[in-house]
């Protein structure tokens, strides 16, 4: 009887425990809009049958800001006659002024000193899972944040294909891409240029492992750091201004906020001819920033003569570091082999069939300016 008891408690438990894990789920659900689309995605098609991966990430520089040249980030991304891994895809939303690139697929393109469209870089970040994530994708969607998604092709071709993700529709089953291929005869291309794809048969597509993943399910996401800068008093010679600038590390769900700090890390304001600060220096060092913080800085500025019509700038930056391995551009990435197969990779090299494994350290962040 004590026995029989102790179950039907524990059964008790376990039911109450899945209705508020349902229901739990369901308010997630249901905080989310049934569609969403993200406004305003460009296009951009891949310039070679390889090139899907440089085209997405072309697809999201050139929505976050500056459009960078398609073939510039094959070189940045190291793509080869295999395509692109995904840890050199998010390795390349880092890239600033503290790099070269390291690959040759369009070796007349490839930078050395970062992007000259733009010499910062991104937060980076990607993610993986043995599941489908598509709730926390969709949170990301509803915060006008693109994705590119590791794909199959087609449910019915396993030819690994990148692809930008742009909106959603519960009720009508089906989400919507931008897709750097561009001439996908099988689905309904919009008006606004986007793909439509079934929820299906985007569930079995997105069900891929390969390049560099070692689980299904890959998304990437490039966000810029934001800075909001507020003034107080009077724009007027004489007068002493108040400016404070929130700086924000962006790092949403469900990336590794924890992994992606960035290192001597500052604030610095650039004041026009007539202004200067009081009681202090204009850059402000605020050493380790952690991804998913923010931080507030202030200064006091003193104005010479009169301000109205003139800019103040902050820029915000810090130091990424990290590494990708070497990889085989006929389509494998390093691991330990027999001698033979030492040796037949060794007159590879020589023939430079592989791109070196190599370290990076990169300045991201963001410079913005306000009138006065």
């Amino acid at each position: 009887m004590r026995s029989k008891n102790t179950v039907i408690i524990f059964l008790l438990f376990w039911m109450v425990f899945r209705v508020d894990n349902l229901a739990d789920s369901a308010d997630e659900t249901t905080t989310l809009p049934e569609s969403y689309l993200i406004s305003d995605v460009p296009y951009h098609e891949q310039i070679t049958g390889l090139s899907c991966g440089p085209a997405a990430l072309e697809i999201l520089y050139d929505f976050w800001g500056e459009d960078i040249d398609q073939k510039a980030i094959a070189d940045v991304a190291r793509s080869s006659s295999i395509g692109t891994y995904t840890w050199d895809m998010t390795r390349a939303g880092y890239f600033s002024h503290l790099s070269a690139a390291q690959g040759r697929f369009f070796p007349r393109n490839a930078p050395k000193a970062g992007y000259p469209e733009r010499p910062l870089g991104y937060a980076s970040f990607d993610y993986s899972s043995d599941a489908p994530w598509w709730s926390i994708l969709k949170g990301l969607i509803v915060q006008d944040i693109p994705v590119v998604l590791l794909m199959k092709f087609s449910p019915d071709d396993d030819t690994a294909h990148y692809r930008v993700i742009v909106g959603y529709d519960e009720d009508l089953g089906v989400v919507y891409f931008v897709d750097p291929w561009g001439r996908d005869f099988d689905r309904v291309t919009n008006l606004d240029g986007t793909i439509t794809w079934s929820m299906a048969d985007f569930e079995d597509a997105w069900n891929y492992t390969g390049y560099g993943t070692s689980r299904p399910y890959w998304g990437a996401v490039m966000v810029p750091w934001t800075v909001a800068i507020h003034t107080t008093g009077e724009t007027t010679a004489g007068s002493v201004l108040g400016v404070t600038a929130e700086i924000t590390y962006p790092c949403p769900q469900p990336f590794d906020c924890a992994a992606h700090s960035a290192s001597n890390a500052s604030v610095e304001i650039i004041l026009p001819t007539g202004m200067y600060v009081l009681g202090g220096s204009p850059k402000i060092d605020i050493g380790c920033f952690q991804a998913g913080d923010t931080v507030t800085v202030t200064w006091d500025v003193m104005l010479n003569a009169d301000g109205f019509g003139a800019s103040i700038t902050v820029k915000a930056t810090g130091v990424i570091a990290g590494a990708v391995p070497e990889i085989d551009k006929k389509g494998k990435n390093s691991r330990k082999v027999d001698k033979d197969k030492d040796k037949d990779k060794d007159k590879d090299r020589k023939n430079h069939n592989f791109y070196s494994a190599y370290a990076y350290t990169d300045e991201i962040g963001v410079e913005t300016s306000i009138g006065l």
